[in-house]
């Protein structure tokens, strides 16, 4: 009796770890997919914007961020996004299950720009980057099952 609970403790220990590192993958995927959506979503002048859109894990990030490659008139909007993209990778690559992931962007006028004062997007760009999340989402669960 005492082996049957020690082997059923152990395969729900392997269970839980299992489930908590599928939970930390999808979170990374989810993460990935948002700051994609928004990188190649926000209006883009200097590249200043889009760069700033930064993931962080634990605490959320205070840091005003610079143009990943400065440019005029969304120039330099693809190298940006791009880069934008794979400093969140590099910083995703470290979660470990548990961990919060933070997306955040502390331009003072990124608000303004959801808001809709540019003429490349109408407002609420950031809503509709995160419903495109959301099927996203629903497609990787799918996979999964």
């Amino acid at each position: 009796m005492a082996g049957n609970l020690l082997d059923l403790a152990n395969r729900l220990e392997k269970k839980k770890a299992e489930i908590e590192t599928a939970a930390s993958e999808a979170a990374v995927f989810v993460a990935v997919t948002a700051v994609a959506e928004l990188a190649y979503t926000t209006p883009v002048d200097t590249s200043k914007a889009l760069s700033s859109w930064e993931v962080t894990l634990d605490a959320p990030s205070s840091n005003v961020g610079k143009a990943h490659y400065p440019g005029e008139k969304g120039s330099t909007r693809n190298a940006s996004a791009a880069e934008t993209i794979a400093q969140a990778k590099s910083v995703l690559v470290n979660k470990k299950p548990g961990q919060k992931i933070y997306i955040t962007n502390n331009q003072p006028y990124i608000k303004r720009l959801d808001e809709g004062h540019s003429g490349q997007q109408a407002a609420g760009f950031v809503a509709r980057c995160m419903a495109k999340v959301r099927k996203a989402v629903q497609r990787y669960k799918l996979k999964l099952k």
